[in-house]
């Protein structure tokens, strides 16, 4: 099953975001390796793990298609608080490297802020070298924030490997306090419900 989206960006080729619900798409696959080469083993939740958050209804998994070529993965939570506030939070988001510097990484990056009625959170790696400063500078040319006050430990979705701190950023505007406990709060009782982590 899959449902499409496609959208356009003046000047640059257009795509679809293809939501699928399992990994019956012949794409599939070779989405799967662009993740698994694109993150770190703490961060990749293990594939019987995917396949049970597809599931989900507040789990979003998007392959990035131009034309028929398969230019990325994206996938992201969507929630609200008991108070209504809307949030979406991208966990994966990859171009694979042959298609880098393309426009692609901007155009979703369009879809995944929507219509700036939620609030949108991603993680990065704290700017400590230059990949991850250019991964910062890249979203906030595209308009997002970094909220290093927060101590964010992403918990490793395996027991194998260790919790490490990660730095979110949010769109249209800074975290505040109440908004980062909402995050966390969620990311430990839903998010994490998908993973091998044990304690």
């Amino acid at each position: 099953m899959e449902k499409k989206t496609v959208f356009f960006v003046p000047c640059i080729s257009s795509m679809e975001l293809i939501r699928i619900y399992d990994h019956t798409h012949p794409q599939a696959e070779a989405a799967w390796a662009i993740y698994e080469e694109s993150f770190p083993l703490c961060e990749q939740r293990p594939l019987g793990e995917h396949l049970r958050a597809l599931s989900d209804p507040a789990f979003h998994y998007h392959l990035l298609l131009a034309g028929e070529r398969l230019v990325g993965l994206l996938s992201w939570w969507e929630w609200e608080t008991d108070d209504r506030t809307a949030f979406r939070f991208g966990e994966h988001f990859a171009i694979a490297p042959k298609w880098r510097g393309e426009g692609y990484g901007t155009q979703a990056l369009v879809f995944l802020k929507g219509d700036g009625q939620r609030t949108v959170l991603l993680e990065i790696d704290p700017p400590i070298d230059d990949l991850s400063r250019r991964r910062e500078q890249f979203y906030q040319r595209n308009g997002l924030t970094t909220n290093a006050e927060y101590n964010h430990i992403h918990p490793s979705f395996r027991p194998e490997t260790e919790p490490h701190r990660l730095i979110l950023m949010s769109y249209p505007r800074p975290l505040t306090p109440e908004e980062f406990q909402a995050f966390q709060h969620f990311n430990n009782e839903r998010v994490l419900l998908y993973s091998e982590r044990r304690d």
